[in-house]
């Protein structure tokens, strides 16, 4: 399964992301099958963690935003292993489809029972294979930080969203512009997938612009546990969580803050491209969708070992490597290069604009860009397409692109003497 980019420059630096995520994907399926369970078959926490808890969380903020919005069509842009376009098909309806730079993660390892059959395409977030305004709703959750152009990337999201733009990130909002420029200087990018975007919130206003929602993540003092525990106090304090309805009362006790007060990690972001078009009131209750959010994950454990037992036990996908695109799929694809229409055939897809040719997997569309990246062109129309004519806003986002991109290189000589001292 071999995924190709333009070698050179900042694409390269994503190959090697590409290929250590696809290695530990794999690895991480076998452990997966050989691991304890999270939940009974009763569907109760059972080895409840820090991280599912987390993850549990971070649906919870999302879905409370989605609960307040108007939509049909949605795209994960950076899906990976969750399934939130299943999730948001089973509650709302919308079409959904699944998008990761990572070929592995888009394969539908389940056939014809995997959430991605059919409904998921590989394609890089600075260039999405897609015609401007396609998905009312672009989500893409806990990638900001990793992304090797995350402004460029931004701009893409929004430019291929109709309605609206949600992201969030653990690690990528700062709290001063102190903590920033330090975790900034410390970012080792010879680290596959290591965190390299740190933003403040001014940074994220000049970016997002006046039309912007956001909250934290996560407020420590209102978590289970302390992130500043020791990890074995930690443990037990999640692991103690043994029923449905403490988990509730728990998830709902850890998602009442929302302001970025001390104590306050991450941020989730909401971009609508109209104004005033965020859902004054929530047409659900929260605990409703706290519970379904429990059972879903519950019944998404159960499915995902008993593929990954198969992979393990050495099985193909039970899909044909030659699969037919989905025409509801094709539809929607355009050339990652010149945004032209494909031709699609079987498992290819042909530009006759520009010339481009690419080509499919198990029905899985491998929409990487072909022609070289052209830094200045992308620039400007990065800038356009976020600030317009707003001259501040462009200073402070040119600002921060050309400050993020620092990390594509390793550190000099300097750096590293520094971080010997500091460490």
């Amino acid at each position: 399964m071999s995924e190709t980019t333009p070698a050179g420059g900042w694409q390269s630096v994503e190959d090697e992301t590409r290929e250590w995520l696809r290695e530990r994907y794999i690895e991480g399926l076998a452990k997966f099958a050989q691991a304890d369970a999270v939940w009974t078959d009763a569907g109760q926490p059972n080895q409840l963690t820090p991280y599912r808890f987390q993850e549990i969380q971070r649906k919870v903020r999302i879905f409370s935003l989605l609960d307040r919005l108007d939509f049909e069509s949605f795209i994960d842009v950076g899906s990976g292993f969750d399934v939130y376009p299943k999730l948001v098909r089973e509650r709302y309806g919308a079409s959904a489809w699944f998008s990761d730079f990572t070929h592995s993660f888009n394969l539908p390892y389940g056939g014809e029972d995997s959430a991605k059959l059919d409904r998921a395409v590989t394609a890089n977030a600075v260039r999405m294979p897609f015609a401007d305004n396609t998905f009312d709703v672009v989500l893409s959750s806990e990638v900001l930080e990793h992304l090797v152009r995350p402004v460029e990337a931004i701009a893409e999201l929004l430019r291929i969203s109709r309605k609206y733009v949600i992201m969030t990130s653990l690690e990528a909002l700062s709290c001063t512009w102190w903590q920033r420029t330090r975790s900034h200087f410390n970012v080792d990018v010879t680290s596959p997938m290591t965190e390299r975007n740190f933003f403040v919130l001014d940074e994220l206003d000049a970016i997002f612009g006046p039309d912007w929602h956001h909250e934290n993540l996560l407020y420590n003092p209102d978590l289970p546990a302390s992130v500043l525990d020791s990890q074995s106090a930690q443990g037990a304090a999640y692991a103690s969580i043994r029923d449905v309805e403490s988990l509730v009362d728990s998830l709902r006790r850890a998602t009442r803050v929302q302001d970025h007060r001390p104590g306050a990690m991450g941020i989730v972001l909401l971009r609508a491209k109209s104004p005033g078009s965020l859902l004054a009131d929530r047409p659900g209750s929260e605990d409703e969708l706290i519970r379904w959010l429990i059972q879903q994950t519950a019944s998404f454990e159960r499915v995902v070992k008993q593929f990954a037992s198969g992979m393990r036990s050495g099985d193909e996908l039970p899909v044909e490597r030659d699969r037919p695109i989905d025409p509801r799929l094709a539809a929607l694809l355009r050339c990652p290069d010149c945004l032209e229409r494909l031709t699609v055939t079987q498992a290819r897809l042909d530009c006759e604009s520009c010339g481009g040719a690419y080509r499919s997997q198990y029905g899985v569309p491998i929409l990487d860009p072909k022609l070289p990246d052209d830094g200045r062109s992308i620039e400007k129309e990065c800038l356009d397409r976020l600030c317009g004519e707003d001259r501040g806003r462009r200073r402070t986002v040119l600002r921060t692109m050309r400050r993020l991109r620092r990390n594509e290189a390793p550190a000099g000589p300097v750096r590293r003497l520094a971080w010997r001292f500091s460490r």
